[in-house]
């Protein structure tokens, strides 16, 4: 259900859901959207107030991920950027700075922490683009498949089968898992978070074939698996990598 609500002269849209739950429940997704879910005996004024006494928090975060969004960091990888010559990108938490230069056979290749793109037209931004989006898929891909096969013993111990996995540009969720099909999708932009980060998104979705849902049942399966997650998860939504390396 779309609602909107004004804190001051600024209206926000958000989308109501009614669950059986006890608590006001809010949520600011990576794409801008605020989620609300209640109890559906609450009345509309409780959850108006609700959102009134939290309009800091809501209209920071909307802020914040507003500039990540423009600024091409995070869930947005390649989706703002142009990959010109001499920008920074990061790849399992550490910078890389991109090398565009001239050459008949394409390719992009990584020494130290020097990314080298060789282009037949230096000016196509296009075809920069889409050889970028093509070399981060696979170094995802490549961490992704590697993370599996590390946690996938203690899954297979709880008859967990092995899945199918995919990679893809998600801009509102680092993963997901579709237990009855068998199969886990993450985002493609896990590739700049740090591995240990990584690996939590991994866990987790992995932990969606126990248990399909975030009750308390599965935050302690969570806990029991990997006893920082929530440490590991405040650094992955928080680009603390990031702030820390660029001061």
């Amino acid at each position: 259900m779309e609602k909107k609500i004004l804190f001051g002269d600024v209206s926000v849209p958000y989308e109501l859901q009614y669950k059986n739950v006890k608590r006001i429940n809010l949520r600011v997704h990576r794409d801008g959207r605020v989620c609300v879910s209640a109890n559906r005996f609450v009345p509309q004024k409780q959850i108006d107030d609700f959102l009134t006494q939290n309009a800091e928090f809501i209209l920071e975060t909307m802020d914040k991920f507003r500039k990540m969004r423009e600024a091409g960091d995070g869930m947005t990888v390649g989706r703002n950027r142009q990959y010109g010559d001499g920008d920074v990108l990061y790849l399992r938490g550490e910078p890389h700075r991109l090398l565009v230069m001239p050459g008949h056979r394409e390719s992009v290749e990584m020494s130290g922490k020097v990314l080298l793109l060789m282009q037949k037209d230096v000016q196509d931004a296009e075809r920069r683009k889409r050889m970028m989006d093509k070399f981060l898929t696979e170094q995802c891909r490549q961490t992704i498949e590697a993370l599996c096969h590390k946690v996938y013993p203690e899954f297979e111990k709880l008859g967990v089968k092995w899945p199918e996995i995919r990679i893809r540009s998600m801009v509102s969720r680092w993963g997901s898992c579709h237990p009855a099909k068998g199969v886990l999708t993450f985002a493609r932009q896990l590739v700049e978070a740090p591995e240990r980060c990584i690996e939590y998104v991994v866990v987790h979705e992995f932990a969606h074939f126990i248990h399909p849902d975030h009750s308390s049942r599965f935050h302690d399966f969570m806990t029991a698996m990997m006893p920082d997650w929530k440490e590991r998860r405040s650094m992955l939504n928080s680009r603390s990598w990031i702030r820390q390396r660029n001061g």
